[in-house]
């Protein structure tokens, strides 16, 4: 069976419209944390010069002469779109590996390459439908190639958005427009490599002998060319792999200088990696909070401060997490410095299964815990983030990044549904 890539298209931005109609056509950006950085755009606002990664203030001419659409990342959104997206595509192919927030390869059935194809325009239709998301499909024998028709079904819109690569003399026309270092698995010290060989294309290297790939590149550069050439080499990895670190982090959206600002942080990011920690069911040895100063203030000045501490047991419990990171961030605070911003950082982190009991410790994560940690999740993906939150967290929470353009929570917030007019 072939693999298919399904990639939503300008993401971000596509989330956005499916609650906003009048974006519909508008050139629209997406900003990073605290507004500063162009992290998304839609495809209007490509052709209107906007430049991925540009400061804000830089484009603010071009935005008002454009007519260009502003949001702040809304992230709560955009998570629950995806499972949207992704939960769709399963109905319709079992076979799925959820790549990234907005991709997924999936493996396609079909005795003919007419059928096969005709599945490909079916999620394509079907996930439109249901969600209001547009994608586009590739599908060929391996998942490198998948993604390489992928891009180029994005490029041409008289494919409609889906492209079968399933001719040989089709394969070698697109991996020769393909740029090398466009390739799947390609990062930039092999691109500046195979192009002082003079490889600038996928087809040139999926030329290359073996013995010569395998010297400069490898067995995962082997891997790749053999993708290139049709041998599949990656399958469909249906079983993620638990995170071994996990962060919580988030610029402040002014400078902060007290002592309470920075531990309400601090524990709202322990509250956040905890919630992280059981969504993966596991448990976390080790506890990791450092707080930011500008670089720029005192440059041969250390500008960063973290400690850490070993918990006495690994625990996923919010309560015995903040504890510690509160602990920390009291220990590294001191008064005078301005702190731009800080994080948590769980590490150690091994399956709950896994748990070794200490003979000398009644500290463990109990079960009662655990079924403490379950009710309060539930109570918070029922009714919203943060419903229920350690009061250590704080209520106005003034030191939260800048959200100027920040749009709904139309799928997770019951206060901030969409009504519909009788």
């Amino acid at each position: 069976m072939p693999f298919a890539l399904i990639d939503c298209n300008n993401f971000y931005a596509s989330c956005e419209r499916v609650f906003d109609p009048a974006l519909k056509n508008r050139p629209v950006v997406i900003l990073s944390n605290n507004d500063g950085c162009v992290i998304a755009r839609s495809s209007e606002a490509k052709e209107a010069g906007v430049v991925m990664g540009v400061p804000e203030f830089k484009v603010r001419p071009l935005i008002k002469k454009q007519n260009i659409a502003v949001r702040s990342s809304n992230y709560a959104l955009y998570g629950d779109m995806s499972m949207r997206v992704m939960e769709t595509i399963q109905t319709i192919t079992p076979d799925i590996e959820v790549y990234s927030i907005d991709e997924a390869f999936v493996k396609i059935s079909g005795s003919t390459d007419g059928q096969i194809k005709s599945t490909g325009q079916r999620i394509r239709e079907i996930v439109r439908k249901h969600t209001g998301i547009p994608v586009s499909v590739g599908i060929a024998s391996t998942k490198t190639l998948a993604k390489i028709a992928n891009e180029t079904a994005k490029k041409r819109p008289e494919l409609a958005g889906v492209l079968y690569l399933n001719q040989p003399e089709a394969v070698k026309s697109v991996l020769k427009q393909t740029a090398v270092g466009d390739v799947w698995g390609i990062g930039r010290n092999y691109r500046d490599m195979l192009e002082r060989q003079a490889i600038a294309n996928a087809y040139q290297l999926s030329r290359m002998p073996d013995s010569w790939v395998r010297s400069k590149m490898k067995v995962v550069g082997l891997r790749t060319v053999w993708e290139l050439r049709g041998f599949s080499c990656l399958g469909i990895e249906e079983c993620s792999e638990n995170r071994k670190g996990i962060l919580s982090s988030r610029s402040f959206g002014f400078p902060v200088k007290s002592r309470r600002n920075i531990l309400e942080a601090v524990s709202s990011f322990a509250t956040r990696a905890g919630e992280k920690l059981r969504a993966q069911e596991c448990v976390a040895s080790t506890v990791t909070v450092t707080l930011v100063t500008s670089k720029y203030e005192n440059p041969a000045q250390p500008y960063k401060f973290g400690r850490t501490v070993t918990l006495p047991n690994p625990t996923a419990n919010t309560s015995a997490l903040v504890k510690y990171a509160a602990g920390l961030a009291s220990m590294l605070f001191e008064e005078g410095r301005t702190y731009k911003k800080a994080w948590v950082m769980l590490t150690g982190i091994i399956p709950e299964s896994e748990i070794q009991a200490d003979l000398f410790s009644d500290k463990a994560y109990s079960v009662k815990e655990h079924r403490l940690m379950d009710s309060l999740d539930e109570v918070n993906a029922k009714y919203g983030k943060q419903t229920i939150r350690p009061a250590s967290n704080g209520i106005e929470q003034p030191w939260q990044m800048k959200q100027q353009y920040l749009s709904k929570k139309y799928t997770t917030r019951w206060d901030e549904l969409m009504k519909v007019r009788a």
